[in-house]
Order: C-alpha cells, then sequence, then structure tokens
C-alpha cells in the first residue's frame, strides 16, 4: 500500500513540478501570475523531497546515514513546501488587489 501511495504521489507532484515551471515561464503573462505559479511549483517540488525522505525511513535497516539523509531530504522539502506557500499567498493577495484596483 505504501509503494502504491508513493509513486502516486511522486509522479503526481513531478508531472506538478515540470508543468508549473514551463507555465511560469510563458511569454505575456503578468509577473505576478508568474510569481504565483512558481510558488506552486516550489510547493510541489516541497511534496516530491519530501516523499523522498519519507521514503529512507521505509527500508528495512535503518543506519545512522539513511536517517541523516532521509531528515536531511524532509527538512528542506518541508522548507520549500512553506516558502512555496507563503509565495504562492503572498503573490495571490497581490494580484487580487491588483484585478480590484483596475476594476
Amino acid at each position: 500500500m505504501w509503494f502504491a501511495t508513493y509513486m502516486t504521489g511522486v509522479i503526481a507532484s513531478l508531472v506538478a513540478s515540470v508543468y508549473y515551471s514551463v507555465t511560469a515561464r510563458q511569454r505575456g503573462i503578468h509577473p505576478l501570475v508568474s510569481r504565483m505559479t512558481l510558488g506552486k511549483m516550489n510547493i510541489s517540488l516541497g511534496i516530491l523531497v519530501s516523499l523522498f525522505g519519507l521514503n529512507q525511513f521505509s527500508f528495512a535497516e535503518l543506519d545512522k546515514i539513511r536517517i541523516v539523509v532521509g531528515l536531511l531530504l524532509l527538512f528542506v522539502g518541508v522548507v520549500n513546501l512553506t516558502l512555496g506557500t507563503r509565495n504562492f499567498l503572498r503573490y495571490r493577495a497581490a494580484w487580487q488587489a491588483e484585478v480590484n484596483k483596475n476594476s
């Protein structure tokens, strides 16, 4: 069960991060929309790295190196997830304020 959930999460977050990366770099889109999309990309990459970190703890033999690598990947993933969420919410609020100002 863990393997199916893990692979689904890895594939979904990988596809989402590639999609958001390509979408954010299109020509002609507003800079705030581009930065919101990059925030979504950081969220999906944070989930991907966190899943890699969690996967380190699913092996039968846990040695010190595996635990350190797993904790490091979890830390980097959670930081990326947190900062991506913060950036997305910040730029979404700025975008909504600009849209309301122009209306």
